[in-house]
C-alpha cells in the first residue's frame, strides 16, 4: 500500500511539473497588444494611432480577436505643443473598432494582415470598397460620396489594417517588442508595415466628401488623403494562453492527490 501511495504521490508531482513548464514552452496562442501610428504631416504633432489586442496562434499565423481605437488627428485644440498632455495621444477623438472583418496571410512578407472595422461591414469607400488600393482609387471619396447629401445615409465607417509577423512569440514581452518601421521618405523598413493602411470616415475624420487615410506610395502608388504615410508598429505579449491539454494534466494530477488523500482518511 506505501509503494502503491508513493507511485500515485509522484505521478501527480509530474503532472503538476508539467503544468508549470508546458504553457510556456509549448502554448501556440497567445494575447498581443499593438501599436500602429502612422504619420500626419499636415496635423503634427498628432499622428493617426491604432492602439488594440489581438491573439496569436503562433503555429496557425492566425490572428483573431482583433480590437482598439483609432485616433483622429484632426480632432482637438490646435496649435498643440508637442509635449502637451497625454501625448501622443493628446486630445484626440478615438473611435471605437471591434468587428474584424478580415485578415490573410502573406508568405513573400512573412506575415498575417488583419482589418477591424468599426461597423460590422467591411463598406468604407465609394463604390462599396475598402481596400487601401480601391481608396486610392476613388480619391478616399466615402462609400455614398461624393454628394454630402448622402452621407447621413453612408456607412460612415473606419478601420484599421495592421501586419503581425509570423516571427512574433511570446519573447516579445514589454522588455522586447517586435518593432516595425517604415521611412516613406527613403523607403526603407518594414515592407509588412508598409503595406498597412487605415482609413476613416467617421465625421471627425472628414474632409468634405474624403475620409482621412493613410497608405504608401511605394505600395499603393499614393500616400494618405493628407499626406498621411505608415510610421512605426509596435507589439507585446499579454500573457501565455495554456493549451488544453496542460489543463487535463492539472485535473489529472489533483485527482491523483485527492485518491491518495482519501486513502489516508480510511
Amino acid at each position: 500500500m506505501q509503494l502503491a501511495k508513493k507511485r500515485h504521490l509522484a505521478l501527480a508531482v509530474s503532472a503538476l511539473a508539467l503544468l508549470a513548464g508546458a504553457p510556456l514552452a509549448h502554448a501556440a496562442s497567445n494575447t498581443y497588444n499593438v501599436v500602429t501610428t502612422w504619420f500626419e504631416p499636415d496635423t503634427q504633432p498628432k499622428n493617426t494611432i491604432f492602439t488594440g489586442s489581438f491573439t496569436f496562434d503562433d503555429v496557425t499565423h492566425t490572428v483573431t480577436n482583433l480590437s482598439g481605437t483609432l485616433t483622429e488627428s484632426m480632432t482637438g485644440v490646435f496649435p498643440m505643443p508637442v509635449n502637451g498632455p497625454n501625448a501622443p495621444y493628446y486630445d484626440q477623438t478615438q473611435v471605437p473598432l471591434t468587428y474584424q472583418l478580415q485578415t490573410w496571410k502573406d508568405e513573400v512578407l512573412g506575415g498575417t494582415f488583419a482589418a477591424v472595422f468599426s461597423k460590422n461591414t467591411t463598406v468604407t469607400f465609394m463604390g462599396n470598397t475598402w481596400l487601401p488600393a480601391d481608396g486610392v482609387d476613388v480619391g478616399g471619396v466615402f462609400d455614398g460620396g461624393p454628394r454630402m447629401s448622402n452621407y447621413a445615409k453612408s456607412t460612415q465607417n473606419s478601420y484599421a489594417l495592421i501586419f503581425v509577423p509570423y516571427s512574433l512569440s511570446s519573447a516579445n514581452n514589454d522588455s522586447n517588442p517586435l518593432t516595425l518601421n517604415w521611412d516613406e521618405k527613403t523607403r526603407v523598413g518594414s515592407k509588412g508595415l508598409a503595406s498597412t493602411a487605415y482609413a476613416d470616415c467617421a465625421p471627425g475624420g472628414m474632409m468634405g466628401a474624403v475620409c482621412m487615410t493613410a497608405t504608401s506610395e511605394s505600395v499603393y502608388g499614393a500616400v494618405g488623403t493628407m499626406s498621411g504615410v505608415p510610421l512605426s508598429q509596435s507589439i507585446t505579449a499579454v500573457a501565455a494562453v495554456p493549451e488544453p491539454e496542460t489543463y487535463a494534466m492539472l485535473l489529472a494530477g489533483l485527482a491523483v492527490v485527492g485518491g491518495v488523500a482519501r486513502r489516508r482518511k480510511k
